[in-house]
């Protein structure tokens, strides 16, 4: 069991660390749905690991040898695919949701 990160009440979800999928509970529908779930990408993983760390942007890029506006590129586009607003949701959603 975890903590919701939905801003509105009525969010269930089922998740096996074994399965691809989930089950989610709509409660104004009274349905369950199935979804996939998120696969992070490679530098997605690196980056988070980094910021797990607690290293900035910048010490991020230095470490992976890139400019800190490819690392802000890569943060934006997991961002909009786990469908957070910064990166403490995101950290959030990755362990919540065993991605690392």
């Amino acid at each position: 069991m975890s903590y919701s990160l939905n801003r509105t009440a009525g969010n269930i979800r089922i998740i096996s660390n074994t399965s691809e999928s989930y089950w989610k509970y709509n409660f104004f529908t009274g349905k369950w749905t199935e979804e996939c779930k998120v696969t992070l990408k490679i530098k997605e993983i690196e980056i988070i690991r980094l910021y797990f760390q607690g290293l900035k942007i910048k010490e991020i890029a230095e470490q992976l040898f890139v400019s800190p506006s490819t690392i802000k590129f890569h943060r934006s586009k997991l961002f909009e695919r786990i469908g957070v607003k910064n990166i403490i949701e995101a950290i959030s959603y990755v362990i919540t949701n065993n991605l690392i």
